[in-house]
């Protein structure tokens, strides 16, 4: 049963066909607009992980000090509103915080334990001492007479 409304087939035409698109320029141009969304979508990615990696940072070392126990202890200095750190520990002729304050604060920081191996093996000869690690730099020196003094500085300054 057909339809009354609904004309019939022959009465379109002898064939009706989609019109033919020459070219393929609008794939190439959905491509492209694909192509670059992606990457300004991985840009933007990457720099809201960095910033908040930055902002974490920022945060790390009151952080790491409050959970050492050490946020008012003697030899220990927070420096330009928490983006830095002076850990200085007890000397024969000076006072600071012990070496287990200052392993502490580096193991909360995610110190890699070659930084420790390298403290360890400073030597009063050997002058100031430099590493650096996931957003973070620290510099050393260490004497007998004054024990070891170490300043770690985050990347977000």
């Amino acid at each position: 049963m057909t339809n009354p409304a609904a004309p019939e087939v022959s009465s379109i035409g002898p064939d009706v066909r989609a019109p033919q698109v020459k070219g393929r320029k609008h794939l190439y141009f959905g491509l492209g607009g694909l192509s670059i969304g992606l990457v300004a979508g991985l840009l933007l990615a990457a720099g809201g992980a960095a910033l908040g990696d930055a902002l974490a940072s920022s945060n790390a070392i009151p952080a790491a000090l409050e959970k050492c126990s050490v946020v008012d202890a003697t030899g220990v200095d927070v420096l330009d509103n928490g983006k830095s750190l002076n850990l200085q520990t007890s000397g024969e002729e000076s006072t600071g915080t012990d070496v287990a304050a200052v392993v502490c604060v580096l193991s909360e920081l995610d110190a890699p334990e070659s930084i420790f191996t390298k403290l360890e093996s400073t030597r009063a000869l050997d002058g100031t001492q430099s590493t650096e690690w996931s957003g973070y730099t620290a510099s050393w020196t260490y004497h007998p007479d004054d024990g070891l003094n170490i300043i770690v500085e985050t990347a977000a300054k």
